[in-house]
């Protein structure tokens, strides 16, 4: 069933022919600068950035790049997204998300020996000492600590290798399908690969998961050891905390095949983007560049409150014939600012079987700009349809039942009759009567 009415996984956008860069007057340009300044001066820079003009669509150089809604996965700009690239360390987001998934934040993780030799950026752990797994997820996002990916790995699969498999498997399942991963760090030997659109789908995930914000956004952090180690302060290697306001996540990289990689996130006046870089010459100011044009050439359109009625779905075999379906969610497009057109909801779901109850599952709604899909959103039920309680009439024992009931009815009539003829004589005949009828079936 598609039920498509006017506006009231990530889909893909064409970079920035999304909408084309509105050229400026200089004096507007000068007035806007000036502007700036002064709100800079008040301490309130960032928000009132949010509330100036479209800036024109960023230049960026990076082999791969994309720049998402945070909560709806819709995409405002691509380049080169769907193009295998090595991620380098950005790897750890999907070693967060099982390390989150399958362990207990004050369970103690014991470090190998295998862990503790591993190369590049470590705790430098010592075969056999202990970190909980809260502190080791701070020691993958904040330090890009190696060794600690491998303790994780050891401790969620038995070995790296068999929890690479796993990370592959549940990027699948969750939407990165271009995504492969022989190693839980990130390093180059076995070489992992991805796609900036499937990062920013891992990283979309992980945010929604408890713990995995704090850390990303977290500068500092003190973790307890169970050796004599004093290195227990980690700063986050993600310079981009300090630099943009509103900074709160995500993870850097850096390999020599990888270059510059940044999966970076900021929120402004409650609404977060993500952005995704792989070998980008300047990380951060690309960064910068595409969350600035995220934040100040789109605004948010509301096309639906949650729970509110977007259609109906037939119900096979109910006490009614269909279903009041909506969002969980309130159902929210973003355009470019200059953009008047109306987004376009298209309901797709499938006839239900009773009985249904409020949240099920009931298909999906799709918000589409002109021909583009931006995202789609699950629907629900909205109400509870019982099973149907089946007629009398439409029973399979009904054909016996009306026969029987039929006999005693004719054999009350005859045996009335019988009777007001002579208690013997009509005996005899009721007798003979049920008999014949008996026998005629």
């Amino acid at each position: 069933m598609r039920l498509a009415m006017p506006g009231a996984g990530l889909g893909r956008a064409g970079g920035c022919v999304i909408r084309p860069c509105i050229p400026r007057s200089r004096w507007g340009t000068l007035a806007r600068a000036l502007v700036g300044l002064v709100v800079v001066g008040a301490g309130v820079r960032w928000r009132a950035v949010a509330q100036q003009d479209a800036v024109p669509c960023p230049k960026i150089k990076a082999s791969a790049a994309i720049l998402v809604e945070m909560d709806t996965g819709q995409v405002l700009y691509e380049r080169n997204a769907d193009t295998p690239r090595p991620p380098a360390s950005t790897t750890k987001i999907m070693t967060a998300i099982l390390l989150l998934e399958h362990l207990r934040g004050e369970e103690q993780i014991a470090a190998s020996k295998r862990a503790s030799e591993t190369d590049g950026s470590s705790l430098n752990l010592k075969p056999g000492e202990k970190v909980s797994a809260s502190d080791l997820l701070y020691a993958l996002m904040l330090r890009s600590a190696n060794d600690a990916c491998v303790a994780v790995a050891e401790r969620v699969a038995g070995s790296e290798a068999a929890f690479a498999e796993m990370m592959t498997r549940r990027a699948a399942e969750l939407g990165a399908t271009s995504t492969r991963f022989r190693n839980a760090s990130g390093l180059n030997d076995p070489p992992n690969t991805t796609t900036a659109r499937d990062l920013a789908t891992l990283a979309r995930y992980a945010a929604t998961l408890p713990g995995f914000n704090e850390a990303t956004r977290s500068r500092f952090r003190t973790i307890a050891r169970s050796s004599d180690s004093k290195d227990v302060v980690l700063k986050n290697h993600a310079k981009f905390l300090w630099r943009f306001p509103g900074a709160d996540g995500v993870k850097t990289g850096y390999t020599a095949p990888a270059g510059r990689c940044f999966v970076g996130s900021a929120t402004w006046n409650g609404r977060r983007l993500l952005s995704v870089v792989l070998n980008s010459p300047d990380m951060y100011e690309e960064t910068a560049a595409l969350l600035r044009y995220g934040f100040r050439s789109f605004e948010r359109r509301s096309l639906a409150a949650p729970g509110s009625e977007l259609g109906r779905v037939p119900v096979r075999g109910g006490e009614a014939a269909d279903v009041a379906v909506g969002p969980t969610a309130p159902v929210v497009a973003t355009t470019h600012r200059n953009d008047r057109a109306q987004p376009r909801l298209s309901l797709v779901t499938e006839p239900l079987e009773a009985p249904v109850t409020p949240g099920q599952r009931a298909g999906t709604l799709q918000v589409w700009l002109g021909e583009r899909l931006a995202f789609s959103t699950p629907v629900v039920v909205l109400a509870a349809v019982p099973r149907a309680t089946p007629a009398l009439a439409a029973t399979p024992a009904m054909p016996m039942l009306l026969y029987l009931l039929v006999a005693l009815i004719t054999g009350g009539i005859a045996y009335a009759a019988a009777t007001a003829t002579g208690a013997r004589g009509g005996g005899d005949r009721l007798k003979a009567f049920i008999r014949d009828y008996y026998q005629r079936g």
